[in-house]
């Protein structure tokens, strides 16, 4: 029986179920998340298909568990996804100059033939 660590994490793999470990346990012991990790969208898909969200288990009750707490069964896989780049004003701007830069150089070009 084993766990499975994918994603961004610093050692993908598959580790010796051990009874009583918690998520947090594995993700440590694959390295913890590297700085491409997008930690706050992690989740956790069972044995039997079913899917818990780090979003899920956060909340404001009394008896909420932490994500890092879930115990974890024989076959589980936990999965830390990357980060996606969100364009930025100035990536954005130096995009459409560089687009009216070569607007401009290959309107030259046409001017001097």
């Amino acid at each position: 029986a084993s766990i499975n660590v994918v994603g961004s994490v610093y050692d993908q793999n598959s580790y010796v179920f051990q009874q009583g470990r918690t998520l947090g346990y594995y993700v440590q012991l694959a390295g913890g998340p590297n700085r491409n990790a997008d930690w706050h969208h992690a989740f956790l898909i069972r044995a039997d298909g079913s899917v818990i969200s780090r979003k899920r288990t956060q909340g404001s009750g009394f008896w909420k568990e932490s994500f890092n707490d879930v115990r974890l069964n024989p076959g589980d896989t936990i999965v830390v996804p990357e980060k996606t780049l969100r364009p930025t004003a100035l990536r954005g701007f130096l995009e459409w100059s560089q687009v009216f830069s070569q607007l401009a150089v290959g309107a030259a070009v046409v001017n001097a033939l």
